[in-house]
């Protein structure tokens, strides 16, 4: 099972998932408007498990609801990547579950880098992606080579088959 090149992408994408939890996706900072001016008032971090805020006296504007559609993504596509790959057997199911997996990051993607949460609030947000943002174009990367070599093993078994 784990021996696999497939099998050990899979993991790589999933410990990739997992390094969301510990680093930030996204800097957000706040302005205000004085008199034509546009001051920063507030810099907060925005993890998967939810907002932190370096600084202390401040109010973060998003709640930490603000990260849950990040959060149950990242998790759905952590417990679906490990089932793929507890499904070496099955390499018809398991290119489905992987091409699943890759849809549902591409989404993940799309939502981290056009700035979902700018659309939570009415505050005038500045958000611009952290270190943990790229974690999922890794994970992808990963997920759509695992698919080849999967691919690879299918028509393999095929071809055995028909000489039999």
């Amino acid at each position: 099972m784990i021996q696999r090149l497939q099998s050990l992408l899979l993991l790589l994408a999933v410990v990739a998932y997992v390094m969301m939890f510990f680093y930030p996706i996204a800097t957000v900072t706040e302005f205000t408007q004085l008199q034509n001016e546009r001051l920063e008032t507030d810099y907060y971090e925005l993890f998967a498990m939810g907002i932190e805020d370096p600084t202390e006296s401040s109010v973060a504007h998003l709640n930490q609801t603000s990260s849950l559609p990040v959060l149950i993504l990242v998790s759905v596509l952590i417990l679906l990547v490990v089932y793929t790959i507890l499904r070496y057997q099955y390499r018809t199911q398991q290119l489905k579950l992987v091409k699943l997996s890759i849809l549902l990051n591409i989404i993940l993607i799309a939502g981290i880098f056009l700035n979902y949460p700018q659309y939570l609030t009415d505050f005038d947000l500045s958000i611009s992606p952290a270190s943990g943002a790229y974690f999922p174009l890794i994970s992808v990367a990963l997920l759509i080579v695992a698919n080849r070599y999967i691919l690879k093993d299918e028509k393999l078994v095929k071809s055995v088959d028909r000489l039999r």
